[in-house]
């Protein structure tokens, strides 16, 4: 039996994050964080809405925001039940997706997906 195990959430809300450093998946059902999307065509952020945006994004991600959007979906990751260490959040449409990519991306890994873990 492998140290860490693959989870994956409940459908819930997430925030996608452009970053400097790639894409990260930030899990807002748990961190009670409600931001607008970066871009939208009917009401645009200033450029201080920006800058305090990102503020309350940064303590989150790795990398510097650059742009995010709000979305739904399947979060998926390894976690070491009982200890800090995990993988970061991806972030799917449907259980099976995230199912393959955990078995795809940790293929040495054996158990079960746990549907519902956070």
């Amino acid at each position: 039996m492998s140290f860490m195990q693959k989870q994956i959430t409940n459908k819930q809300n997430w925030l996608r994050v452009e970053t400097s450093q790639g894409t990260e998946f930030v899990n807002t059902s748990d961190l009670s964080l409600f931001v607008r999307d970066s871009s939208t065509v009917t009401h645009p952020m200033s450029e201080a809405e920006l800058e305090e945006t990102r503020a309350k994004i940064q303590p989150y991600t790795e990398g510097n925001p650059q742009s995010w959007e709000n979305i739904k979906g399947y979060g998926a990751r390894l976690s070491a039940p009982g200890y800090l260490d995990c993988t970061p959040w991806d972030v799917f449409d449907s259980v099976e997706e995230a199912q393959q990519y955990l078995d795809e991306t940790y293929p040495e890994d054996e158990e079960d997906e746990q549907v519902g873990a956070q």
